[in-house]
């Protein structure tokens, strides 16, 4: 179960790996980032931490640092992993695309315990906020990518669980 966002840019894929890898990237593009800090960077092994609007803090924990993109995990402070991310970037000098994808542990968006009723939630609940979510965030890495300016605190609409 998964939920991912993609986008086309007019931009050599160099220029869309320059953006996303630079330390603190989120404060730039992402519409519900309060801050995102790095202490740990650059490479495999990163670690940065994100604080959304709503006050709610996660650990980003970079596995997989590649010519590509990156993998990381996102944990709650106690070390609980909330899901896993994908950011794959594909194209050329000219054009390229972004694609991000979520894969969640499913019991940590669902008070159920029977999984019958995590996948019915994920198909109900779960699957279109998160959706909602990816989709605002890569509309927001389109603009600043696009224009070079920062996006704003809900920029393209509050969400529930980040705003």
């Amino acid at each position: 179960m998964y939920v991912e966002s993609k986008v086309a840019l007019n931009l050599p894929k160099s220029r869309i790996l320059n953006l996303i890898r630079e330390p603190g990237s989120l404060n730039k593009y992402h519409p519900f980032c309060k801050r995102n800090d790095a202490i740990k960077w650059p490479g495999t092994n990163s670690i940065d931490e994100l604080e959304y609007l709503n006050g709610s803090t996660f650990e980003r924990n970079f596995f997989n640092w590649h010519e590509n993109g990156y993998d990381l995990i996102i944990e709650r402070k106690n070390k609980s992993k909330m899901a896993q991310v994908n950011w794959i970037i594909e194209g050329n000098d000219e054009i390229s695309s972004l694609r991000v994808r979520i894969n969640p542990v499913i019991g940590h968006f669902t008070p159920f315990k029977n999984k019958f009723m995590q996948i019915l939630s994920w198909y109900l609940f779960v699957k279109p906020m998160l959706q909602s979510y990816i989709n605002k965030v890569i509309k927001g890495f389109e603009f600043f990518a696009n224009t070079d300016m920062e996006v704003k605190p809900n920029q393209f609409g509050k969400h529930s669980w980040f705003s």
